[in-house]
């Protein structure tokens, strides 16, 4: 069986797919369908692609564009924009949409940067806004000229600010169950209550022994659970009014955990002890309570899985926060309007302005204008909005809300004169945008501040800061390129045939504009390529559900397989950049499932009733193929940063020598010296941080090659690339165990179950 299994690592190897003639294919228009103008590699390019229409690429509007000289003194633009060389007639849609575009007008981009919650932060949001000496005027149209004014208007608003604090999302928590010792059996016992108490509940525990040889447990909870149920927690006083409150439970939920630990465990209610500690809040709370956790040794989940690093602390956070049912109080919303750079300051004043008291009028609000990243590409209108209305009702923007604010921002922008449209990223196939706070990182980090130099420096050498800097670089640099962004479900395929047939109909009427040709080219390419990984779902979701009436043999899955890689290989070979890791990624998936199933599927027709450990290795083989070659690409990678990150150390020891040797007495170099040391101390640190990150990748990779079905130790994962990767090893794992259990209900009848040795 280990040789007939094996020898299926041979039908797929990445890069080397074969291939797909499937009449579902022929149906659906796979890429020989597409028009022949997709032949230009360079159209297909994810930098090259037309990108002036997402909003962080060419910021610079074109000459043609309305709006971006100064109005006469005195004058004010027509109540009705220009119309447009060409006609746009008095369509709307996305034909209207396209035409306007074709035509150099600018997508109209609202974004809600952030929420304050409380006096304090909401000042300090509205002072940020003052920045650059830019008077802010009020929803009365009064101007604040000052950051007192700025603090005097937000303490009027905060009478209205909610009182109500922060969910208390994850708790620490300490079980006892009285009499019962560290022995085989006691552990088995605290095992056993933990899973019932806390049933429905992300949770994870650590064991300890007390002096005196009795077993408790730590534990830190999600305090929301399965159906509506929630822990909830209160302060009690002690029998003296002056002693302190102490954190607990309210009787109803210490009745619930006391009942279902008794239940599982026979442990009388007695004898059971539940004690509260500290509440955090959000996924933020999650990561610190679980790293103070596992601060004496691992801690095991819900799931069974152990959490030992800082890597599954954080994985562990990303796991749960769907599950918190979190809830922060929200004061005020910090929004903005961004324009490119060229756009008339004034007009967008008015087009601000006239949105503003549109929409919010109702609400409190101040706002201002920023020209001071005009160099860099953009102008901005900042906003700070109560979020309460003078009725009492709250704003809870979704994204039908921000779709409507964009319809009515580009209808006043537009009788202000400024060429702004209203569009969505999906009917341009565009990929995602980055927001100022993304920016604000890297400009942090590459260009430290005046005045805040060595502060800056610092935080840009410090190891906690590095993912998130690349990040913000990572999030940056794919919206500038603005690859095509792939067609996933069906209402991104929708608007993408929608806005295709939209751009065909300009380009029947201007047949010579490059930017209608490309965007045709752009979206023609999102829609084959959307079409053919919609079939290719189909078709793994037929081939894999279980029907009696109709079995498939694994000879018809083979077949089908081979076609499939065939299709995606020639399809990949036709995109680059980041669409094209996008559709071999998500390829990746359907093919690897259906793999699976057919060794299975061969497995059974040869009447197999066990598979060994190494027989299961043999079928995870070929998916670790992909795997492996991520492992060493990790690998490569954390060998560079950790040789850029010792060359950073170097240079920074030698420069805090030479600013020691040249240091004066005077306060100023004194601190300036600190700093400096600082900075030594993070930069070595980081360096020691990457070399550690860089020998677990490379024995990670090792141990891939080696048992691609035994999950990487914890030990390895110093990273969130390796925890990813890990997670995605135990999902083939699952998916394989489900399959096996899938195939023993089959109508052969005989089992399949692996065996773990």
């Amino acid at each position: 069986m280990v040789q007939q299994v094996a020898q299926s690592q041979q039908r797929r190897r990445p890069g080397a797919i074969g291939g797909v003639e499937d009449e579902a294919f022929g149906r659906r228009g796979a890429l020989a369908m597409t028009p022949a103008t997709l032949s230009s590699r360079t159209a297909l390019h994810g930098a090259t692609v037309p990108g002036a229409w997402d909003e962080e690429k060419s910021r610079r509007l074109p000459e043609t564009s309305g709006g971006s000289g100064a109005p006469l003194p005195g004058s004010r633009p027509s109540a009705k924009a220009a119309p447009i060389a060409g006609g746009l007639g008095s369509g709307g849609g996305a034909l209207g949409r396209a035409r306007r575009l074709a035509a150099g007008y600018q997508p109209a981009v609202i974004k809600v940067v952030s929420y304050a919650h409380g006096a304090t932060r909401a000042t300090a949001t509205g002072q940020y806004v003052l920045r650059e000496d830019v008077p802010l005027e009020t929803h009365d149209g009064r101007m604040l000229v000052d950051r007192a004014a700025v603090a005097d208007e937000i303490r009027a608003w905060s009478s209205t600010f909610s009182k109500r604090a922060e969910s208390q999302d994850v708790g620490a928590m300490r079980l006892t169950l009285h009499g019962v010792r560290d022995t085989p059996e006691g552990r088995q016992a605290y095992e056993k209550a933990i899973a019932a108490g806390f049933d429905g509940h992300r949770h994870a525990y650590r064991l300890e022994t007390t002096p005196e040889g009795m077993l408790e447990a730590q534990l830190v909870v999600a305090m929301a659970g399965a159906a509506k149920e929630r822990f909830r927690l209160r302060d009690q006083r002690g029998p003296d009014d002056g002693s302190r409150s102490q954190r607990c439970f309210d009787r109803a939920s210490e009745a619930h955990i006391g009942e279902r630990i008794s239940q599982a465990s026979g442990i009388p209610p007695e004898a059971i002890g539940v004690v509260a500690g500290a509440s955090n809040h959000g996924r933020d709370g999650v990561t610190y309570r679980l790293n103070r956790l596992i601060e004496k040794g691992h801690a095991i989940d819900d799931r069974g899985r152990t959490i030992g690093n800082a890597a599954d602390t954080r994985m562990a956070a990303r796991e749960w926060g769907p599950t918190l049912r979190s809830q922060s109080a929200r004061d005020t919303m910090h929004l903005i309007i961004s324009a490119k750079a060229g756009t008339d300051a004034a007009a967008l004043t008015r087009a601000a302005r006239a949105f503003l008291q549109d929409r919010f009028a109702d609400h409190k609000f101040m706002f201002g204008v920023h020209t001071d990243k005009e160099a860099e590409g953009h102008i901005h209108a900042h906003a700070v909005i109560a979020v309460k209305s003078e009725s009492g009702q709250k704003l809870h923007p979704s994204r039908e809300t921000f779709a409507e604010w964009r319809q009515v921002y580009a209808q006043h922008a537009q009788a202000e004169g400024l060429k702004i449209v209203a569009t969505s990223a999906r009917e341009r196939a565009s990929s995602q945008s980055y927001g100022p706070k993304d920016k604000a990182i890297v400009a942090t980090a590459e260009r430290p501040r005046p005045r805040r130099e060595a502060r800056d420096r610092a935080y840009a050498a410090d190891p906690a800061n590095r993912k998130l800097i690349d990040n913000a670089r990572h999030r940056i640099r794919v919206a500038r390129a603005n690859p095509i962004r792939l067609p996933m479900t069906s209402v991104a395929r929708r608007a993408v045939v929608e806005g295709l047939d939209a751009w065909k109909a300009v380009a029947s009427a201007q047949p010579g504009n490059v930017v209608v040709r490309k965007m045709v080219e752009r979206l023609s390419m999102a829609q084959a390529v959307g079409a053919i990984l919609q079939t290719i779902g189909r078709r793994v979701d037929q081939l894999t559900r279980e029907n009696p009436d109709m079995p498939v043999t694994s000879e018809q899955m083979a077949k089908d397989l081979r076609r499939m890689n065939e299709a995606v290989s020639r399809t990949s070979d036709l995109l680059e950049g980041e669409t094209k890791k996008q559709f071999r990624e998500a390829s990746a998936r359907y093919l690897e499932t259906l793999a699976n199933r057919v060794d299975l599927q061969r497995a059974q027709e040869r009447g197999v009733t066990h598979m060994t450990r190494a027989e299961v290795e043999a079928i995870v083989g070929p998916n670790a193929d992909r795997l492996i070659e991520r492992a060493n690409t990790l690998r490569d990678r954390e060998d560079r940063e950790a040789a850029a990150a010792q060359r950073l150390a170097d240079r920074s020891v030698e420069v805090g020598r030479r600013g020691e040797a040249t240091a004066s007495l005077d306060p100023t170099s004194q601190r300036d010296l600190r700093v400096e040391r600082t900075v030594t101390a993070g930069t070595e640190k980081l360096a020691a941080r990457e070399a550690r990150e860089a020998a677990a990748t490379a024995e990670a990779a090792h141990a891939l090659a080696q048992h691609p079905a035994q999950p990487l130790s914890p030990a390895l994962l110093q990273t969130d690339a390796l925890a990813r990767l890990r997670a995605e090893q135990e999902q083939i794992i699952r998916e394989i165990e489900a399959s096996e259990r899938v195939e023993s209900q089959s109508s052969r009848g005989q089992r399949m179950t692996p065996n773990r040795r």
